[in-house]
C-alpha cells in the first residue's frame, strides 16, 4: 500500500477511537476521556466568556490550548479530540520528511566527495558539471529502499496503540511533539540558509511555550549548526561563545517566538499566567497520578515544602546526562535525532511527575532512529516494548485499586514506580548500546 493509503487508515483507526471513548464514558466508570481535556474545555469556556481560562482550577497549560479547544463549545464536545489526531497523524508525516531529507542530504554529501576526487584526477567536462549540479541541488531522486525505509518509520508512530490513544482520550502533547519534529526539519534541510534556522528557532520558541521539556533540546539545536567537529573542551567553549550567523539565527528565531507568546499572555493573563503554566511545572507534586521514582517521596512530604538541596538533588542526575547525551550524540546532523530521543527519555524517566502522556515526548522522536537498530536483534527488539509495557502494568494495577476500590496500595505503587525507573534506565542503556552511527548512505 501507498504511504497516502496508510494514512487514510490511521486517520480511520483514531476517528474510531474517539467514538469508541464516547461509549466507554457512557457505561464504565473508568473514563476514556482524559481528565485534562475537561479541564481544558471548561478554560475554553471561561475564554469564550472573555475571562481568563486559569479561572478554572488546574488549567495549568499555555492559553493557545483553550483556544484551540473553543470548537469543542460551538459545534461539538469532541472537536479537540480530532484536532489533536490530525496532529497525531501530522507527526508521522513528519517523521518521513525528515528521514528523506537526511538520507537526500547524506547521498548528496558522499557524492560530493566522491566527484572531488574524480574531478581532482580528472579534468572531464561532464564530471565537473555533474558536481555542480549536485552543489546547487538538494533534491536527488532517492532509492525506493531509502523511502521505505522513511515510511517504515513514520508508521512506528502512526500505528503505535499508546500514542494513538493519548491523542484520541484528548491529550494535546501532540501538539508540541508536532512543533519540536517541524523544528528539526528546518534544522535538518539541505538548503543551511539563515532563513532556514531562523524558522526552526521559532518553532522551537513555541514549542518550550507548549512544553517546558523543549528546553532540553536547546544545547543540542544550537551545536548541530556548526560546520566543524568539536574534539577539545577548547572546541566546544568557541563553539558556544562564539556562534556563527546560523547559530545566532536560531537563538534570534528561538527568543523571539518565545518572547512574543509569553508576553502576550502575560499581557492578557498577568502573574497567573506564568505561574500556572511555568513555574507550577518547577515546583508540582502528584500524589496519585505519578509514575516517578519519587512519588512515595511527595506523598508522605505532601504537607511540607522541598528544600531547595532537595530540589537540586533531584534535577541534577537528569541535567548531568542531558549534557553528556548532547556532547555525545547532538553536535552532529547525522545522529541529532537520537540525541534528542534520548534527552528526552531521561527527562521523563527521572522527572518529579511522570503520566502516560509524557511517552509521547520521546516516542515521537524514537522512530527517527529505527533505521539504526537494525543489528539489535529478533530477542532484543521484542524484549524492549515487552518489558516497558509490563513494568507499567504492574504500576497501573495498584493504582486501580487506590483509586477506583479505596486501598491503600501506596506502597506497592511506590515499589512499582522503581520497578518502572530502573526498567527505563535499562532500556535506555540497551538503545544507546546498539544505537548503529554509521548509517550514512551508501552509493548502490
Amino acid at each position: 500500500m501507498s504511504f497516502k493509503k496508510h494514512l487514510i487508515i490511521s486517520i480511520v483507526i483514531r476517528i474510531f477511537l474517539v467514538y469508541y471513548g464516547e461509549v466507554q464514558d457512557s457505561l464504565s466508570e473508568i473514563q476514556y476521556t482524559d481528565v485534562d481535556y475537561r479541564v481544558v474545555t471548561d478554560g475554553a469556556s471561561h475564554v469564550l466568556n472573555l475571562n481568563s481560562p486559569f479561572k478554572r482550577h488546574t488549567y495549568r497549560y499555555t492559553p493557545l490550548l483553550a483556544y484551540l479547544v473553543l470548537p469543542n463549545l460551538l459545534l461539538h464536545h469532541s472537536f479537540g479530540k480530532f484536532v489533536f489526531s490530525l496532529f497525531d497523524i501530522f507527526i508521522g508525516v513528519l517523521i518521513k520528511w525528515i528521514l528523506l531529507n537526511c538520507y537526500r542530504g547524506n547521498k548528496i554529501s558522499i557524492e560530493k566527495k566522491l566527484l572531488k576526487l574524480e574531478t581532482l584526477n580528472n579534468r572531464n567536462k561532464y564530471l565537473i558539471k555533474r558536481k555542480n549540479e549536485i552543489l546547487n541541488s538538494n533534491n536527488e531522486t532517492l532509492p525506493p529502499k531509502y523511502i521505505r525505509m522513511a515510511e517504515i518509520s513514520a508508521y512506528f508512530w502512526l500505528y503505535n496503540p499508546l500514542t494513538m490513544v493519548i491523542a484520541t482520550r484528548g491529550n494535546g502533547d501532540c501538539v508540541s511533539c508536532s512543533l519540536v519534529l517541524a523544528s528539526l526539519y528546518f534544522l535538518l534541510k539541505n538548503e543551511q540558509t539563515v532563513l532556514q534556522f531562523f524558522t526552526a528557532g521559532i518553532f522551537l520558541g513555541i514549542s518550550i511555550h507548549f512544553r517546558l521539556y523543549p528546553i532540553g533540546f536547546c544545547l543540542a539545536f544550537y551545536l548541530t549548526t556548526l560546520d566543524k567537529q568539536l574534539e577539545t573542551i577548547k572546541d566546544h567553549l568557541q563553539a558556544i561563545l562564539m556562534p556563527n550567523a546560523k547559530q545566532l539565527a536560531l537563538v534570534a528565531g528561538t527568543i523571539t517566538s518565545l518572547t512574543v507568546s509569553t508576553g502576550l499572555f502575560y499581557y492578557l493573563y498577568g502573574y497567573q499566567y506564568l505561574y500556572e503554566s511555568m513555574l507550577f511545572h518547577l515546583v508540582r507534586k502528584d500524589t496519585r497520578h505519578n509514575f516517578s521514582l519519587y512519588f512515595y517521596q511527595q506523598y508522605l512530604s505532601s504537607n511540607f515544602d522541598i528544600s531547595l538541596l532537595e530540589k537540586i538533588l533531584t534535577f541534577l542526575p537528569q541535567l548531568v546526562l542531558i549534557v553528556i547525551i548532547t556532547l555525545r550524540y547532538g553536535k552532529h546532523r547525522q545522529t541529532v535525532g537520537f540525541a534528542l530521543f534520548a534527552i528526552a527519555f531521561v527527562m521523563v524517566a527521572y522527572n518529579p511527575v511522570v503520566t502516560s502522556q509524557y511517552f509521547v515526548w520521546f516516542l515521537s522522536l524514537l522512530p527517527l532512529s529505527v533505521k539504526n537498530f537494525k543489528n539489535i536483534g529478533m530477542r532484543k527488539a521484542v524484549f524492549i516494548p515487552v518489558m516497558w509495557f509490563i513494568s507499567q502494568g504492574g504500576w497501573l494495577l495498584p493504582a486501580y485499586l487506590l483509586e477506583f476500590r479505596g486501598w491503600n496500595t501506596f506502597e506497592f505503587i511506590w515499589i512499582q514506580s522503581i520497578v518502572f525507573f530502573f526498567s527505563n534506565i535499562l532500556i535506555l542503556q540497551m538503545l544507546v548500546t546498539n544505537y548503529d552511527m554509521a548509517y550514512n548512505y551508501k552509493i548502490d
